[in-house]
């Protein structure tokens, strides 16, 4: 029965996650942009928008078309192929390739420029005294030191991230709610385990996380255990999402003690799990720090799961130490 009950909780979050991702890989419908990352045009490709790039490099092959602004900062960039409109680069560097074309104005700050015979510049070219342009047989001339900042219009939706997070947020309460016509004990168990032992649980769920690779790749070696490898990695990815239940059970429980409410544990979990995932998905949205919420809030799930074995049972309550001092 318990087989039955994991195996229907694992359809229903495929059922429910599968049309997210595929709308998640549609990406921007209009223009690119790059966060240290490595982005190529290829040949007979077009961008029709913005291309910004931060901290990383960018490749428009010979045959690439950009209609619009190509923006570098603290980055790289090799044209060989066609721009429509400006190119800036700041505090980087760019290539133009014999058989690049650029038809608005290319400006520099603080970045080498290297023009190969051949390229074409149909707007002017602006820069700071900090940057030089480099010819094709090795001489450098310094640029004017006249600089225009070109105008950059980054052509895709920025609402985009939100409503991603909203729509996996939605996914994840619907699911909740699903669960708990199944499992309303088990998570129960595994929510109360994670708040009444936040510390262990967290410890535990990071000793497993760390750990998971290795005891994963040690049995894919040894190539008869493959398939318990791959019952292992399912597991771990299905206590995370049922750590996630749990945790938006009990914020959802005390939303309802707070209103005054009585809620059947279903609608509970459904709400509590929707907030629980939308503020952590729009924190998971702030660079660089973004991903501690998302990753706190696993960690704490798995936990509470191993301490309840899925729930099964009641996680161990630690013996208080007795500290009336004996009388003499």
């Amino acid at each position: 029965m318990k087989a039955v009950k994991l195996i229907s909780f694992f359809l229903l979050l495929a059922l429910i996650f599968a049309p997210i991702q595929s709308a998640s890989a549609k990406g921007l419908a209009e223009g690119k942009v790059i966060f240290g990352d490595t982005y190529t045009l290829k040949s007979g490709e077009t961008l029709n928008g913005d291309l910004v790039v931060f901290g990383g490099s960018a490749t428009l092959e010979e045959g690439a078309t950009v209609h619009g602004n190509v923006v570098v900062m603290g980055g790289s960039l090799v044209v060989d192929g066609d721009v429509t409109g400006n190119v800036a680069i700041v505090g980087g560097a760019v290539t133009l390739g014999a058989k690049s074309h650029v038809r608005g104005n290319l400006s520099t700050v603080g970045a080498m420029l290297t023009r190969a015979e051949g390229s074409q510049v149909d707007g002017e070219i602006f820069n700071t005294a900090t940057s030089w342009q480099q010819i094709g047989n090795g001489i450098q001339t310094p640029l004017p030191t006249q600089a225009v900042p070109p105008s950059v219009r980054v052509n895709f939706e920025p609402f985009w991230s939100v409503a991603n997070a909203i729509g996996q947020a939605l996914a994840l309460g619907i699911l909740a709610m699903l669960v708990m016509l199944f499992l309303t004990p088990h998570t129960q168990r595994v929510g109360q385990a994670i708040v009444g032992q936040p510390v262990i649980a967290g410890t535990l769920g990071l000793l497993t996380v760390a750990l998971a690779p290795l005891a994963l790749l040690l049995l894919i070696i040894t190539i008869l255990l493959i398939p318990v490898a791959l019952v292992a990695a399912i597991a771990l990815a299905l206590a995370a999402v049922f750590g996630w239940i749990a945790i938006g059970l009990e914020i959802g429980q005390r939303f309802s003690e707070v209103i005054k409410q009585q809620w059947h544990p279903s609608l509970a979990a459904g709400l509590g799990t929707f907030l629980l995932a939308l503020v952590a998905n729009i924190l998971g949205l702030i660079a660089c720090v973004g991903w501690l919420a998302p990753f706190l809030v696993t960690m704490l799930g798995i936990g509470g799961v191993i301490m309840t074995r899925f729930g099964a049972r009641a996680a161990e309550v630690p013996a208080k130490v007795n500290d009336t001092p004996v009388a003499g």
